[in-house]
Order: C-alpha cells, then sequence, then structure tokens
C-alpha cells in the first residue's frame, strides 16, 4: 500500500508493457505471431508506436517515399499523365486477350512511365488456376508492355506463394502485398504471415499495404485499429522493404499519421493537381510538405519503387 506522503507517481503498467519488444524492434528482426498478436491487442497506442517507428528508422531512417499514380479504367489520353511516375489499370479484364490489348494501349499513351495494372486474383481466374498457364499470361502481358501486377490480394488467394512464382516466371513484378477486404485481427495475422513466408520464398515484395482496398460499409475500421494494422505489419513483415497507405483511399491526415506507425511510403499521390491551385499546391508538394511535418525526408518513386529525385 503506498503511503500517503509519498508523492512519486504510480507505476504506469500499460506503459511499459512492451517494453521488452523495443530491442528487437530497434534491430529490425522480424516479430513472431505471438509478440504481434501482444502488439495487435495493446490499448497504449504509444507504446505501439515506439515499436513501429523504432523498426522503420532501422530499416529507412527518415526516408518516406511516395508514388504519384495515374489510375486507368478504361482509355486514357497523354495529357492526363502529368506527373505520374506510375499508370495503374484497374479494369476487371474479360480475358487475357483484352487485358493484352488495354495494355498496349495505355503503354502506348505512357511511354516511359510504367504501367501496371490488374489483381494477381484476376489473372488467376483467367488462367483457370493453372499456375503454369498464369505464367503464359503474364508472358503475353509483359510483352504487351506492363511493368508488374497492381495487387497481390493476400485474403484472396489460396497459394500466393506459387502465384508470384508464376507470374515472376512470365517477367512480371509482383511489388506490393494487399489486403482487399477488412479482417479479424486472427486473420490479418495469418495474412501477414503468409506475406512472410511468399517474401521468404520469392523476394519479390517491395512493398505491403495492410489496409482493405475496398471498403466495408457493415463493419468500418477505426484509425485505432488503422494504425495498429500498419504497426503489426511494420514488425511482422520485416523481410519486406515498405509498408505503404493509399493516400487518395485513406486520406492525408491518415497517411501522414501511420509514418508514426511504421508506414514509409504513401501510395497513390495523384498525378494530376484536380483544382489547379498551382505548384505550391500541387499533389507532390502537398505530399511532400505531409511527409515534412512528420519528421521525415519525402522521396518521390516510380512504379518500380526506384527513387526519381
Amino acid at each position: 500500500m503506498t503511503p500517503k506522503n509519498d508523492t512519486r507517481e504510480p507505476n504506469n503498467m500499460t506503459t511499459h508493457i512492451l517494453s521488452d519488444l523495443e530491442a528487437k524492434a530497434a534491430a529490425g528482426k522480424a516479430f513472431s505471431r505471438e509478440e504481434a498478436a501482444r502488439v495487435m491487442s495493446c490499448a497504449d497506442l504509444v507504446s505501439v508506436g515506439v515499436l513501429a517507428e523504432s523498426a522503420r528508422q532501422a530499416k529507412h531512417g527518415t526516408t518516406v517515399t511516395f508514388g504519384q499514380v495515374l489510375i486507368v479504367d478504361g482509355t486514357v489520353a497523354p495529357e492526363a499523365l502529368g506527373d505520374a511516375g506510375e499508370v495503374r489499370i484497374t479494369t476487371s479484364p474479360a480475358s487475357v486477350d483484352a487485358a493484352c490489348a488495354l495494355v498496349r494501349d495505355v503503354v502506348a499513351v505512357a511511354g516511359v512511365v510504367p504501367v501496371t495494372g490488374f489483381s494477381a486474383a484476376e489473372l488467376v481466374a483467367l488462367a483457370g488456376a493453372d499456375h503454369l498457364v498464369l505464367a503464359d499470361v503474364a508472358a503475353r502481358l509483359k510483352a504487351a508492355g506492363l511493368t508488374g501486377v497492381a495487387f497481390l490480394p493476400m485474403d484472396q488467394l489460396e497459394d500466393p506463394t506459387e502465384v508470384v512464382r508464376a507470374l515472376t516466371h512470365g517477367g512480371l513484378q509482383v511489388a506490393t502485398a494487399t489486403i482487399d477486404r477488412a479482417v479479424t485481427p486472427d486473420a490479418l495475422l495469418d495474412c501477414l504471415d503468409r506475406i512472410a513466408t511468399v517474401q521468404r520464398d520469392t523476394s519479390a515484395l517491395r512493398a505491403v499495404a495492410p489496409l482493405p482496398r475496398f471498403d466495408d460499409s457493415d463493419v468500418p475500421s477505426s484509425g485505432y485499429d488503422d494504425v495498429r494494422t500498419i504497426a503489426v505489419t511494420r514488425l511482422v513483415c520485416a523481410d519486406v522493404s515498405s509498408i505503404q497507405v493509399d493516400w487518395v483511399h485513406y486520406g492525408p491526415k491518415l497517411a501522414q499519421v501511420a509514418i508514426a506507425y511504421g508506414a514509409d511510403d504513401i501510395d497513390n499521390v495523384p498525378a494530376l493537381d484536380p483544382l489547379g491551385l498551382g505548384h505550391r499546391r500541387s499533389p507532390a508538394e502537398d505530399i511532400a510538405r505531409q511527409i515534412t511535418a512528420a519528421f521525415a525526408t519525402p522521396v518521390a518513386r516510380d512504379g518500380r519503387f526506384e527513387h526519381l529525385r
């Protein structure tokens, strides 16, 4: 029992409940599932952020990259390219021939800008779930000019490692692991374990985008859930270089806060200034200011994850 005249502050066990994991995070080592579950269930977001921020800095220092993307769902005009470092096709192809034709049309406009497109799950369906056929599909898309597959949805693929092997055998980059729909904490950890396995077996991944690509109005996530998801992804997927947040889908505020929870790449920054506010208010200048305000150094990248400047 604390004496009445004892002026010491009470010991805050919540603040220090993850302190035994700090050295591992700072060393950039991958967390086990049990350790990740502890972080996932921790109510103290400050402690969670300390771990993830430490892990991010161990891998990237102060650098946070961003990619300006032109989203194409149909046709594209040359004037639409703007400052795009990537042109991304989101059209769901009806056939392999249709996909190849669309890629050729987009590449003709994009020129030297890398063109990515489609979900790996869509391509698997077009290939009839046959990995040998999938490799041939990838080779045809590569010949048409596609640089890489845009999305590798870990919650939609039965054998993501073999899918990645088939796509890369066909010559396509498979850089970003994604999650299509909101999942439970246990299902998220399952997805992260699969991502870690894919990376260990293929070394293909450059980024993980763990926040859902599609909204689930029945089970909306909160900001607390989102930053905790970012942090746990950083800690589990230590062998994947970047943890990514979509600028358009999740907004500048969450994207900026996510940097303090382990994110080091902001994806889908618009290639054009839709409001015509001028250079100082352009998307590139805006994202650079947001990253700088988060005490990080902004660096533009392209669709191959190569630094532009």
